[in-house]
């Protein structure tokens, strides 16, 4: 088991998350959830697990097109009502998120927001301005009220608490930048959706960071609806601002793990492929030649037999680190698992550049591997391949570096041999 800081803080995010985050499987089975998913549902995950998820929603045909859009990317987020354990019914705002972007097919991370005192408030504004107030001033999104010459009408109070400016500095700030302090790579996209919902009519959704007085750039999420009068003139534009760093945050850890293996730290297959991927293209389109190397340690197994599967995990973590010391930004080193690793040099289009390349990594794996309970001695065996002919496919240059493997094998390890692809 992985007990890096990293899967410590992404286990935090999902656990103790106010919205109720539940994992659902391709037929749309809860798989697991949070504490919170218990609170908004009214259910214990013993009594959601493996039950269909359209189950404790009251529409089940608006549950089933909107599940059908979910896993075909058509929507990421949609409005449902649950079936609360006690009978009532919840208001709910759905948040899909793949569990790997490249294959929506592993199921979905539904992030629960349970909305009933959200449209409460939302319903009290559209009586009076007295109600727009008590809302502005009770929820933690930020409320802004800007009329057609982008004069801030009001700015909620918690805008101290979400990007930590006292109300009188967001005054001046707002005469200097109607749109606040934002990340300059974001202005002109904020400017033009702004304009744009102005024209048509529509409201407009953006994320884009904000400058927090302390923690820097957050990652914000910008919500407009435009208001016109009788006569259909432009009057006002209700922006609510929220901060999402939370959710960026989780998203970026899902996707760090899709791509990267636990223990080494190193790409895993699926990066690799997408980089071969690439690399093809190049090739094709520019006759960029590449190189592959294939190689595994000799014997590992006798390491783990040995000393057990700790120091055998120590030793590959070792081994990784070498190996990205050696190639760094030459290309890429990713580990395709057991003690098995390939490397990818994206510009190297000769043998006697490759065996460089190779010589350097026999030569400091030669070095000891020092590990908690002992040193260790290893050798790795590799297979290499120039790859050079074009429209090919991933597998074609794979194989080649396999085969070359495969002889070093056949001749007694601790070498290498390279063919051409």
């Amino acid at each position: 088991m992985n007990h890096s800081p990293d899967n410590f803080n992404y286990r935090s995010l999902f656990d103790l998350n106010n919205d109720a985050i539940l994992i659902i499987n391709l037929s749309g089975e809860i798989q697991n959830g949070n504490a919170a998913s218990e609170k908004v549902i009214g259910y214990s995950l013993s009594e959601m697990q493996n039950q269909a998820f359209i189950s404790f929603i009251e529409d089940k045909e608006q549950a089933r097109r909107c599940f059908a859009d979910m896993m075909s990317g058509i929507k990421t987020d949609t409005n449902i009502q649950l079936l609360h354990k006690n009978g009532k019914r919840i208001n709910c705002l759905v948040k899909c998120i793949p569990l790997d972007k490249s294959d929506i097919k592993k199921g979905l991370f539904l992030a629960l927001k349970d909305m009933t005192e959200y449209d409460s408030l939302m319903n009290k504004y559209h009586q009076s301005e007295l109600f727009f107030k008590i809302i502005a001033e009770n929820v933690q999104d930020v409320i802004l009220l800007m009329n057609e010459h982008r004069e801030y009408l009001y700015v909620s109070p918690s805008v101290e608490g979400m990007f930590g400016y006292d109300k009188k500095t967001v005054e001046g700030m707002l005469q200097q930048d109607p749109f606040f302090y934002n990340h300059p790579d974001y202005s002109e996209q904020l400017n033009q959706v702004y304009i744009d919902s102005r024209k048509t009519g529509k409201p407009f959704q953006i994320i884009i960071k904000i400058l927090h007085k302390v923690n820097g750039w957050i990652w914000t999420e910008v919500k407009g609806t435009p208001v016109f009068d009788e006569e259909d003139n432009f009057r006002q534009m209700v922006l609510v601002a929220s901060d999402i760093s939370m959710q960026k945050e989780m998203q970026e850890k899902l996707e760090y793990y899709a791509y990267h293996d636990p223990l080494t730290g190193l790409p895993n297959r699926r990066y690799f492929e997408k980089c071969l991927t690439e690399s093809i293209e190049k090739l094709n389109l520019t006759e960029q030649f590449f190189s592959l190397i294939l190689f595994d340690i000799d014997d590992f197994k006798t390491v783990n037999d040995t000393w057990g599967h700790e120091i055998g995990d120590q030793v590959i973590q070792e081994v990784a680190r070498r190996t990205r010391q050696v190639i760094g930004e030459e290309g890429i080193a990713a580990r395709l698992g057991g003690d098995e690793f390939i490397v990818l040099l994206y510009r190297c289009d000769n043998e006697e550049a490759l065996k460089e390349v190779i010589q350097k990594l026999q030569n400091i794996m030669l070095e000891e591997i020092v590990t908690e309970k002992t040193s260790i001695a290893i050798t790795n065996s590799i297979g290499a391949t120039i790859c050079t002919t074009k429209y090919m496919s991933e597998t074609y240059y794979f194989k080649s570096a396999d085969v070359a493997l495969y002889e070093v094998k056949h001749e007694g390890k601790n070498q290498y041999h390279i063919n051409n692809s």
